[in-house]
């Protein structure tokens, strides 16, 4: 492996493993006192295990930016390797001789996702975890753009979003499939008229980019018709679209599922959208060197299953009456 390889002139007898721990969640933590509360010691005990380290490697590792560690190139190499070698190291320790049971898990694991998912996936999931495994601690974390590589260097456990770069080392489990609607406040005109595409074009829209992308489906399939929207609002949250749109006369499209949850506790209406687009399938992302970790696929696994049963919900008997309206033609 690239890791040994870079210890080529270390010998495993002088070498203590715990101190490759200390380094896989200082690389995930970037805080020693962060890394020293969930490995249940001082930040005192990290600090020395870090200078251990820079003399084992000959290299800093780790150069302090702000209130947090940014690891150096070499520190950045040794994520992957360092994963897959650990995790070797607990199959060969557990494989045969323990049985899994997730009542017996103590750890945190860290979710990265949007408020889009928290809002539907927690309350699903929370339940199920703290019934099966009520030593599971859960921390979320914004989806920013970065993600992609987060998941490899696992600095998060499990991603969840509808698009993720083909990275190596970066495996995908689908959840399910989102249809986008669009979203009005309920006393909007275009809630009792009805929209052609051009008319939907004409007004005023808020773009939900959680990565910071500019544009989307959306604008690629009215781009087909000759037809271009104004995003008058762009913000990195589904909530926060939907609580301005309840207020205004700007308009959104958002996933289904999401969209009539937002219509049951705000003043919203849910409208079919006139024009024709994909909608987008949602999967879990996780780091392949987690793939036989039992714990890690005990979490995933729910994860999935939480949000099968939240999408299950849309669209509901009780949502098809919030607001729905025939489809319109998709010209005119």
């Amino acid at each position: 492996m690239l890791f040994m390889r870079d210890m080529s002139d270390v010998h495993l007898a002088d070498l203590d493993l715990n101190l490759l721990v200390v380094l896989r969640e200082l690389l995930r933590a970037r805080s020693t006192t962060v890394a020293a509360q969930r490995l249940g010691r001082t930040q005192s005990a990290v600090s020395h295990a870090l200078g251990r380290l820079r003399e084992l490697f000959a290299d800093p590792l780790f150069l302090r930016s702000g209130g947090a560690l940014r690891p150096t190139a070499r520190a950045e190499a040794l994520a992957a390797p360092l994963d897959e070698a650990l995790a070797s190291v607990d199959r060969v320790l557990h494989r045969s001789t323990t049985r899994f049971d997730p009542a017996r898990i103590e750890r945190t694991f860290v979710i990265a996702t949007t408020d889009y998912a928290e809002i539907l996936l927690l309350p699903e999931l929370m339940p199920l975890l703290r019934a099966e495994a009520p030593g599971v601690d859960l921390v979320t974390r914004f989806l920013a753009d970065d993600i992609d590589r987060a998941v490899a260097a696992r600095e998060v456990d499990v991603a969840i979003g509808t698009s993720f770069r083909p990275l190596a080392g970066v495996l995908a489990q689908p959840v399910g499939h989102q249809d986008m609607v669009l979203v009005a406040r309920r006393a909007h005109p275009v809630a009792k008229r009805g929209l052609t595409v051009k008319a939907y074009a004409a007004l005023d829209h808020v773009l939900v980019a959680p990565r910071g992308f500019q544009g989307g489906v959306i604008d690629v399939a009215l781009e087909k018709l000759g037809l271009a929207r104004r995003v008058v609002l762009r913000v990195p949250h589904f909530s926060s679209a939907a609580f301005t749109v309840a207020s205004t006369d700007l308009v959104v499209s958002l996933p289904e599922c999401f969209a009539r949850a937002m219509a049951e506790a705000l003043p919203l209406v849910v409208l079919p959208l006139p024009v024709e687009v994909s909608g987008f399938t949602f999967s879990v992302a996780f780091s392949a060197a987690a793939k036989d970790d039992p714990a890690h696929a005990f979490l995933r696994n729910h994860v999935v299953r939480a949000g099968k049963r939240a999408f299950a919900r849309s669209p509901s008997r009780r949502a098809r009456q919030v607001g729905a309206l025939p489809r319109p033609p998709v010209h005119g």
